[in-house]
C-alpha cells in the first residue's frame, strides 16, 4: 500500500460567474465590436475620398488606426568569392635502387659467418694471480672446568683465587 493513507485534498471549485457579470461582459464586447466597425467604415470612406481626390494626398489619416509594426530591413551580406590557393609542390625524387650484381656463394657466406662469430666473441681473459698473505694458526690452550655448584662453587671463588 502507499505511504499516504490520507485522502487527497479536495479541489477548490472555481468561482462561478454570475448572470450580472456575464451580461456586463457581453455589453462591453458589443461596444468594442461597434467601435471597430465604425473605425473600419471611417477608414474606407477616407480611402475612397482620397482616391476620388476630394481629400489632399498629404491629409492625415483618421485616428485610432493601428500602426503597422516596424520591420527592420534585413542586411544581406554576400561573402566574397574564395581565393584560389596554389601550393607549390616539391618535385618527386626518384631513388636509385642498388642492385646486387653477383650472388654470394656458399664460401662467401661461410667466411662472413666466421667473421661475425669472431667479432661477437669476447677475448679470453688473462688469468689473474692474487697474492694473499697466509695467517698462522695459533694454538691456544682451552681450560675446561666442570660445572661446580653449591659449596664447591663458593670455595673455588673465595679460596682458590688465581
Amino acid at each position: 500500500m502507499s505511504d499516504n493513507d490520507e485522502p487527497p485534498p479536495p479541489k477548490k471549485e472555481k468561482r462561478k460567474v454570475t448572470d450580472k457579470q456575464m451580461e456586463n461582459l457581453r455589453k462591453g464586447m458589443e461596444v468594442m465590436k461597434q467601435k471597430r466597425e465604425a473605425l473600419a467604415k471611417e477608414r474606407e470612406e477616407f480611402e475612397a475620398k482620397k482616391a476620388k481626390g476630394e481629400i489632399p494626398a498629404d491629409a492625415p489619416k483618421p485616428r485610432f488606426q493601428p500602426k503597422p509594426p516596424k520591420l527592420q530591413p534585413k542586411i544581406v551580406h554576400t561573402p566574397p568569392a574564395p581565393e584560389e590557393i596554389t601550393v607549390a609542390r616539391k618535385a618527386r625524387q626518384v631513388k636509385v635502387k642498388v642492385a646486387v650484381d653477383t650472388v654470394p656463394t656458399k664460401e662467401d657466406l661461410a667466411s662472413l659467418k666466421a667473421e661475425m662469430l669472431a667479432a661477437m666473441q669476447k677475448p679470453a681473459p688473462e688469468p689473474v694471480i692474487k697474492e694473499v698473505p697466509v695467517e698462522k694458526v695459533v694454538d691456544r690452550v682451552v681450560h675446561k672446568e666442570r660445572v661446580v655448584t653449591g659449596s664447591d662453587l663458593l670455595n673455588s671463588i673465595f679460596f682458590n683465587a688465581k
